[in-house]
């Protein structure tokens, strides 16, 4: 212990020493320490100051150490260590760190002496520290002291290690351990008067955050929002801090507490003592401090009255909602759901929400508000983030771990796992959108530094320049998608834009007029279309069922309600429905100035003379063909209006792949409407999947684009008897050969779908990878092609052979398309030019490669001036770290001074060195500018790849058109035998006839293979064109006749058949009712779809028409359906002559028709047992009448109860008893007069006779009707005399 003084002088110069001896300060010998303090960084402020290492001592010796501090001399040279004890509860796992304090005078860093007032180290809080110590570590070497403290982690030792003398110089009690601790968030927020008198002081040392950066090594990348040098703050602090810890191990926070002085130089011992007493004073008036038992780490240092504080904050924020305008969501016309005109879309935020918004929010917000139904993943550096309800659903739908972003739900993905999350969400029927980084951080801070050399004007938001540009790149609906990894079905997913034109007031038939606009954006091919539909909407329905749209869109209030009902109806139930307000889209007279815009008109142009509209030869030829057609330009409107919404519009209509669609076809090929391609199940079945569809059986196709030719080929097959002839010897080549399919599979088989892939490379929306996979598939298919084109010159038919023929030669293209660029190395992302071929890449490559070799050359003298072993260390990922100069070994340690450490290895350690820093900047810039220079380039290559696109396109479709030749044999040798080439018969008039028929669906299924009995069917020609087919439920009618219609689809088709024989004349269209059911959303009972089905089926037949009408008539009382089944009947018979399949349970049809030239009576053979109640279905069609019906027997089969059936049969057979009678007693009464049924035709030509009527203007038709009238006539005469 020190010895009392008793003179003043003595006391002052004890306290002095007792004070310097706790900081690791001994005074000077001859009294002017203070003096030589404050000269010594002045003379050596040029130097670079020894900085000594800190070394962790015991408890006990640091005390003894303290004891004897007193009697140190006064005039011995400061000590470079201090040591201060770590409170307890502190989370700092190190108890050694380094912290820089410095000496001031009147406000300079470099000049401050030390101070008499004791500093306690827990009054420092966290934001403090880290403040402190970012602020110290920023400034150069070169101009301060290093010094290390010493601490421990246990706070008694504050206590146990005090010297005495310590205590009595102080000459009062210790202060209360009291801090404030600030977040990121709170530093920004709370007021001045919240931070102690140790934060205040030290903000006058401290770099503000925008300049100053930690030396040590980050944890980002170069794409994580960044901050801007020169003042330009960050986009949003509280993420970047919340990213930092929740995303790296690793950080440049400090470990250990802060000590600092904080005295000014010109401060005496006197001034320190006067001061004394007021720093008692103050730390008296504070209150205790009142412990929690919670675990709030540093919170538990507040005064009561900061913690009140705090509480109330924390107790507003959780009763304020951030975005309050979630709480009560409206659209833009603040419209709120459930309400008329509600637009989902948008999203309406007050005003005054968007002051309180920081940059990155208001960023986030500007493009929601118009994406409000649309799941945005924004990019955050390598992550991919969803925020608020986005972020919500995707940890409702996918479990996705849901965290708290300062304000803001968040939920974050990788962005290599974009398109696997995208996929999931699309599949759930959601809209996709995403947002790009529109620049590096690099490149960031190379457009600020652009803008202020350029002096260019400051936007008005400034806050918005100092954060990351982001951009919406693309919005993905299921209707829409491009990208290869979205697309789930290589079926084309079409996108229809629909536009109801009003009927006129006079007009009552219920006629509407359609105008539609058809897209299937991965191949960028439009249709156009515009037609005059009954009231059945029967050529709506027809596309609908052909395209099988994903997505609709219509504005609202357009489509009228049985429209709408019939969409709803037959669209599949994840069909997405976009709604469009009356002020979107683009009307008539906007959609041709947009169409202007779009295709403006070349120098040689001139405007169209017959075009009133001013469009020029720029615009494709069939959009002008449909300029008279108001519906379909107006859909087409709607089409690039949306597709400029979802930032997709260019890349598309850029294409110019437009075409004009007929859905029906007719004089074409063989029409099938959507009933038929429904009842027939051509392309699904009634359960909504393609299981035993002829599609699927048929379609056998093995590259994407021969599957989607092929459905267009089943939709619609051929008609002209030399065309399928050509098909069928076509086909009948590839069965003959079987060598030439293996060589066809081996050229075919791994071959990308390059028709969706060349339409990406137009938009410049490929990745390299797939560019040179499809270069290396043309250059497969071109040398595979003209060697199939050799082999097929054997053949007997011309069709192979003159298809391969038209295949072009893709050699001289692709050596023009290789010879720019060089070879890609493998996983490498980049096309780069060949030399001479990019003066701009060029440039920029001579550029780098000076600035790499001028570093080499500074590597070796900094080699010659070390001693050292120097190399450089680039970082993996990006350029942020590159030419880091790297000590390894035994020289890990032996690094210059001025060096900074960035990062070490156990066996090495890597330095930023100042000098390099100028051209390694300049690398960085030249390599920023090289990737800008490659993008460029590789747009260019695209674009010449472009330049050739109709040559990519026709071998393309040559190879379809074999792929689906081949889908044929296949199909035809997969048949089965019986299997037949069908004959095909130039004629007027259609027939059918067929041997051994057998259903296709059938013929495939391994479980009826055997057991599936064949029939001969045959109309028309010799016989009568209708069959009048009767027979019990369940004997196969409807089997039979979806059988017929599928044999006649399968010839027309041009392929074999499976049957004996067939002979055939080409049916122009197949027409179908059948089935009972209503349609609920039509607002049509059962007997009206019936009607409306059959209506249209009178209007549209013809004698070339093949029609199945089934069980007509019976969803009304039985006279009524009698009578409209027998007038229906009598109407196809006499005067639309076409082929036809008439199934009926009204057995008296047969007696009243006996007598007609043009109907056969026909049924389903069966075998009765009345006494068992057994019915054997036999399954053939034969001629005659069926005996019955049988349906008590049907009742029993299906299992209703004995009793009830008993009683069933005993009505029947009185109910059948009385009408027979009755029906006799009528005849007898009108024994010699005509069948009311006969009279018909009496009548027709009585009228044709005085003029009334005129005869049909069709030649075929006029010649037929008289045939069938006189045989009708001549009939009806034998059947009376009989009588």
């Amino acid at each position: 212990m020190p010895p009392q003084a008793s003179s003043k002088g003595e006391k002052e110069k004890m306290k002095q020493k007792s004070l310097m001896s706790f900081f690791g300060k001994t005074p000077t010998k001859d009294g002017a320490s203070d003096a030589k303090t404050a000269a010594a960084p002045k003379a050596k402020a040029a130097a670079t100051p020894k900085v000594e290492k800190a070394v962790a001592t015991p408890k006990v010796a640091k005390t003894a150490a303290m004891e004897k501090a007193p009697e140190a001399d006064a005039s011995s040279p400061a000590v470079k260590e201090a040591r201060t004890p770590l409170p307890k509860g502190s989370s700092q796992s190190s108890g050694i760190v380094s912290a820089t304090y410095t000496r001031s005078s009147e406000g300079s860093a470099r000049d401050t002496l030390p101070t008499s007032d004791p500093i306690d180290v827990d009054m420092i809080s966290d934001t403090d520290e880290l403040d402190a110590v970012q602020s110290s570590a920023a400034r150069p070497t070169a101009s301060r002291t290093k010094r290390k403290i010493v601490v421990d982690d246990d706070d008694d030792d504050l206590a146990s290690s005090e010297p005495l003398a310590y205590k009595r110089a102080l000459g009062r009690s210790k202060k209360a351990r009291m801090s404030a601790v600030f977040s990121d968030e709170e530093a920004e927020e709370e007021d001045a008067p919240r931070l102690n008198s140790f934060a205040k002081r030290l903000t006058k040392y401290q770099k503000s955050p925008a300049k100053g950066k930690s030396r040590g090594r980050k944890t980002g990348d170069d794409n994580d929002d960044f901050i801007v040098p020169d003042g330009i703050d960050e986009e949003d602090e509280e993420e970047d801090n919340d990213r930092a810890s929740s995303r790296a191990s690793s950080s440049s926070r400090p470990s250990s507490r802060l000590s600092a002085y904080s005295r000014s130089s010109g401060a005496t011992d006197a001034e320190s003592d006067e001061e004394e007493p007021k720093a008692k004073k103050k730390a008296s008036a504070r209150p205790p401090v009142q412990k929690e038992s919670s675990s709030m780490g540093a919170s538990s240092f507040l005064t009561a009255a900061e913690q009140r504080a705090l509480k109330q904050k924390d107790e507003k924020k959780s009763t304020e909602d951030p975005f309050g305008f979630l709480v009560d969501v409206r659209d833009k016309d603040e419209v709120r759901p459930g309400q008329p005109g509600y637009d989902p879309r948008t999203l309406y935020i007050p005003p005054r929400a968007w002051t309180s918004f920081t940059p990155f929010e208001k960023q986030f917000w500007e493009i929601k508000q118009n994406h409000f139904d649309t799941i945005l993943f924004f990019q955050k550096g390598k992550f991919l983030e969803l925020y608020e309800e986005d972020a919500r659903v995707g940890h409702r739908e996918f479990d996705l771990k849901l965290t708290q972003r300062v304000k803001m739900s968040m939920v974050g993905v990788p962005e290599m796992s974009f398109n696997f999350w995208a996929a999931k969400f699309l599949a759930k029927g959601y809209k996709v959108g995403r947002v790009d980084q529109a620049e590096t951080a690099l490149g960031a801070e190379m457009r600020i530094a652009a803008d202020k050399k350029s002096k260019k004007e400051p936007a008005k938001d400034k806050a918005k320049d100092k954060i990351v540009r982001r951009e919406l790149n693309k919005v993905y609906t299921n209707g829409t998608l491009v990208d290869e990894e979205l697309l789930t079905d290589e079926q084309a997913g079409h996108c229809v834009s629909i536009r109801e034109e009003e009927a006129l007031e006079s007009d009552k038939d219920g006629k509407q007029t359609f105008g539609i606009c058809v897209l299937d954006s991965a191949t960028s091919e439009f249709n156009l279309s515009a037609f005059e539909d009954d009231i059945c909407r029967t050529k709506l329905e027809t596309m609908m069922r052909q395209l099988r749209p994903k997505e609709i869109i219509f504005t609202k209030g357009n489509l009228s309600v049985s429209t709408t009902r019939l969409l709803k109806s037959i669209l599949p139930g994840n069909c997405l429905w976009t709604s469009l307000r009356e002020s979107e889209g683009f009307k008539y007279n906007e959609a041709i100035k947009e169409l202007k815009k779009l295709y403006p008109a070349d120098e040689d142009d001139d405007e169209m003379a017959d075009n009133p509209h001013g469009l020029t030869k720029a615009v494709p030829e069939p959009i002008r063909r449909m300029l008279p057609h108001q519906g379909a330009i107006q859909a087409l409107g709607s089409m690039i209006w949306y597709l400029h919404t979802l930032n997709i519009d260019k890349d598309i209509l850029s294409m110019k792949n437009f075409n004009v669609y007929d859905p029906m076809k007719r004089g074409q090929g063989l029409v099938l409407d959507g009933q038929t391609l429904a009842h027939v199940e051509v392309l699904q079945n009634n359960e909504g999947t393609e299981e035993g569809t002829l599609l699927k059986l048929l379609g056998r196709c093995i590259t994407p684009s021969g599957k989607r030719l092929f459905r267009i080929w089943l939709c619609m097959p051929l008609r002209e008897v030399k065309d399928i002839n050509a098909r069928l010897d076509a086909v009948q080549d590839l069965l003959d050969h079987p060598t030439f399919e293996k060589d066809f599979t081996a050229i075919a088989k791994g071959l990308p779908d390059l028709e969706r892939i060349v339409s990406r490379i137009h938009a410049k929306n490929c990745k390299v990878k797939d560019f040179i996979k499809v270069l290396s598939a043309f250059r497969s298919l071109s040398k595979g092609l003209s060697a199939l084109a050799e082999t097929a010159d054997s053949f007997d038919s011309k069709s192979i052979p003159g298809l391969l023929r038209t295949a072009p030669d893709l050699s001289p293209n692709l050596k023009h398309i290789q010879s720019m660029f060089k070879p890609p190395a493998s996983g490498s992302d980049e096309l780069c030019p060949e030399d001479g071929k990019d003066e701009v890449y060029d440039g920029i490559m001579e550029e780098i490669n000076e600035l790499e070799d001028e570093l080499k050359s500074e590597l070796k003298k900094l080699r010659k001036q070390t001693g050292l072993d120097l190399t450089y260390w680039h970082s993996a990922q990006g350029t942020k770290e590159i030419y880091l100069v790297q000590t390894q070994g035994k020289e890990r340690d032996k690094a210059p001074k001025g060096w900074t450490l960035s990062g070490s290895t156990k066996a090495a350690k890597r330095y930023v060195v100042p000098a390099l820093q100028t051209t390694i900047r300049k690398v960085k810039e030249a390599r920023e500018n090289r990737n800008t220079a490659i993008k460029e380039f590789k747009n260019r290559l695209y674009a010449e790849f472009d330049v050739d696109r109709s040559v990519w396109l026709r071998a393309i479709r040559v190879l379809a058109e074999l792929d689906c030749l081949f889908s044929l044999a296949k199909a035809s040798s997969a048949l089965g035998e019986p299997a037949c080439r069908p004959e095909l018969v130039e004629g007027d008039e259609a027939f059918i006839e067929f041997e051994d028929l057998r259903h296709p669906a059938l013929c495939a299924s391994g479980s009826l293979k055997g057991d599936f009995i064949p029939n001969n069917v045959k109309l028309g020609g010799e016989v009568g064109k209708i069959a009048l087919l009767t027979g019990p439920n369940m004997g196969g009618k409807s089997t039979a006749m979806r059988m017929t219609a599928a044999g006649i689809i399968m010839a027309q088709l041009g392929m074999l058949v499976p049957a004996a024989k067939a002979r055939l004349c080409p049916v122009d269209s197949i027409l179908t009712r059948m089935g009972a059911y209503d349609n609920m959303f039509s607002n049509a009972s059962t007997f009206k779809v019936e009607l409306d089905e059959c209506c249209k089926i009178l209007r549209d037949a013809t004698p070339k028409s093949f029609v199945i009408l089934d069980e007509l008539g019976r969803g009304t009382s039985t006279y009524d359906g009698m009578a409209i089944a027998a007038a229906v009947l009598h109407e196809l018979a006499t005067h639309t002559l076409s082929l036809s399949f008439f199934a009926t349970h009204y057995g008296s049809l047969t007696d009243d028709f006996a007598y007609h030239p043009n109907i056969r009576n026909m049924h389903m053979q069966t075998l009765v047992d009345d006494e068992k109640r057994e019915l054997v279905f036999l399954y053939k069609l034969v001629e005659g009448v069926a005996s019955s019906s049988f349906g008590t027997h049907v009742a029993n089969l299906a299992g209703v109860p004995l009793a009830v059936v008993e009683r069933a049969e005993v009505v029947s057979k009185d109910f059948a008893k009385h009408f027979q009678e009755k029906v006799e007693g009528k005849k007898n009464k009108a024994a010699g007069r005509l069948p009311i049924v006969a009279q018909a035709d009496f009548a027709y030509l009585y009228k044709l006779a005085t003029g009334a009527l005129e005869m049909p203007a069709d030649k075929v038709r006029r010649r037929e009707v008289l045939r069938i009238l006189k045989g009708a006539v001549k009939g009806c005469l034998q059947e009376c005399a009989a009588a």
